[in-house]
């Protein structure tokens, strides 16, 4: 008896791992746009704080992403970058070797028509998966402006739009 009880606590003790050396599970994909030759999914490998700000929180990121067809789900390899967490100027942000970073600032209350938002509903999704968590990312792809409000979001921005950075952390400079 006491052997199986043994057996049983090193089993609980080492599924976790077990499972998290299977690569990802789909309960931690997150599906984004979806087009007639598939869906863009990822997952969030890794999420580091690197400084606060002034009205929020930078983290870097490492994201897998996927092509989701009705042949199967295809790694499209891993992309490390920011996600600056705040309320009120919510960006994804892209660095790349000699490059200035791109700063992608989100408006979840944009107007502009339902086709010109789809351009930018990995950026949600992404965004709302590292700050709030891999439902949050879902809700978003399928529902920006009301995931934001139900985070007490308040972005004065009335359109996303891209800004240039010499580096990703001039994100933490108060906005002007």
């Amino acid at each position: 008896m006491q052997l199986r009880c043994s057996a049983l606590a090193f089993l609980v003790i080492l599924l976790p791992w077990a499972a998290q050396a299977q690569g990802t599970s789909s309960t931690e994909i997150i599906r984004g746009l979806c087009q007639k030759d598939g869906c863009a999914e990822f997952a969030i490998l890794e999420k580091t704080p690197v400084a606060p700000g002034p009205d929020g929180q930078l983290f870097k990121t490492k994201v897998e992403t996927f092509h989701a067809s009705s042949q199967g789900r295809a790694s499209q390899g891993e992309e490390s970058g920011f996600v600056y967490c705040s309320a009120t100027r919510p960006a994804v942000i892209s660095v790349q070797p000699d490059r200035p970073a791109t700063a992608f600032m989100l408006a979840p209350d944009e107007q502009s028509p339902a086709w010109a938002q789809r351009s930018s509903v990995n950026f949600f999704a992404i965004y709302f998966a590292v700050c709030h968590g891999p439902e949050a990312g879902r809700a978003a792809a399928k529902g920006r402006a009301g995931v934001a409000h139900s985070f007490a979001y308040h972005v004065p921005l009335t359109a996303s739009r891209q800004i240039s950075l010499e580096h990703a952390e001039d994100i933490l400079k108060p906005p002007p």
